[in-house]
């Protein structure tokens, strides 16, 4: 409906061909018949304006169903996951494991985002919902989704921007994902819109989190899972004991024995998280350095040991009978000389 002529041609269908404006003029006049007038005129322009309302919901409606995307079923073995990586894989995740009940009972009850494969014909490359497809296939069950036409910036943004909108992501898995987007050399306001965040704050926030996530081995984390409960804050803490995504030889290898431990492996993340912390920042005790001196025979003359800024000689006078007396005369001499030399 456009105009009042194609309004009037309705009514008139609702009155079987007769014309309301005529229908309310033979109305007989009352005593009230000013009044009755006004409230007549006023009746017929309320109609109208009704059909023109439900017109235009009709021609909303219209728009909407010719605008909408299918929810097509696909095989599992067709879609293949997003070319970043936004979450860690975590198989003992509860959380997974309840989806994969939920959808065994009651179905898939939300699609994923697909795009046809960029490079392999007759696939696809999901946007979001890795995990409902990760449990359709576990359930042998086609994937029910939506199929559009996506840049790879738009499938970054919708991939990030489900994610964010759950409050899904940990604080690590935002920071691997700020990473991995950086590298594949996406800008920053992209990298920000993925996230669900603002450029006036968001483009501060993705320098924290590349510049976390670029201090420490990815594998080492990805050991460590998404953490869900560890927040900004032991993160960085954890970070301050790499340098250049390593750690010292003798903390390097206390952590590799805690995470080949049964503890660790029954642990949750956020506990494995606990553990390794706990580890580098333990007081570790550094080995002393020794050394010794042999005598003419072979016999251990003087033994040597460095403990910091200790060092300690130890003579056995059963090796080199004297030794000790003749070094302790000669000591003040020898300290005299010393500083002579100008040490």
């Amino acid at each position: 409906m456009n105009n009042a002529s194609d309004r009037s041609k309705k009514m008139k269908a609702m009155f079987g061909g007769i014309n309301p404006a005529e229908l309310a003029q033979s109305v007989a006049p009352s005593p009230l018949s000013q009044t009755g007038r006004r409230v007549s005129s006023g009746a017929v322009r309320s109609m109208q304006d009704s059909f023109s309302a439900i017109e235009d919901e009709n021609v909303r409606l219209r728009e909407q169903l010719s605008n909408a995307e299918a929810i097509i079923d696909i095989p599992a073995e067709r879609i293949d996951p997003s070319f970043v990586k936004d979450r860690m894989d975590d198989e003992s995740d509860p959380r997974f494991e309840d989806l994969v009940s939920s959808m065994r009972e009651h179905g898939q009850q939300v699609p994923i985002l697909v795009r046809p494969h960029p490079t392999a014909a007759d696939r696809y490359q999901i946007a979001y919902g890795h995990r409902r497809w990760r449990a359709a296939d576990r359930l042998a069950r086609p994937v029910k989704a939506i199929v559009r036409t996506l840049t790879d910036d738009a499938l970054v943004v919708a991939q990030g921007k489900e994610n964010t909108e759950r409050k899904d992501l940990s604080f690590i898995e935002q920071a691997l994902f700020a990473q991995e987007l950086k590298e594949r050399s996406f800008d920053r306001q992209t990298i920000a819109a993925a996230l669900g965040r603002g450029e006036d704050r968001g483009l501060a926030y993705i320098s924290i989190l590349t510049s976390l996530a670029s201090s420490l081995p990815q594998d080492l984390v990805r050991r460590i899972g998404p953490a869900p409960k560890t927040g900004r804050p032991k993160w960085e803490k954890l970070a301050t004991h790499f340098t250049d995504r390593k750690l010292p030889a003798a903390r390097s290898s206390a952590a590799n024995g805690l995470m080949s431990s049964e503890k660790w492996q029954a642990a949750d993340s956020d506990s494995r998280f606990a553990m390794l912390l706990a580890v580098l920042e333990s007081k570790e005790k550094v080995p002393a350095a020794k050394s010794v001196v042999k005598a003419s025979s072979g016999r251990d003359a003087v033994s040597i040991e460095r403990n910091g800024t200790v060092t300690r000689f130890a003579i056995d006078d059963r090796n080199v009978k004297g030794l000790a007396d003749w070094l302790a005369a000669k000591l003040p001499e020898l300290v005299a000389r010393f500083e002579q030399d100008g040490h």
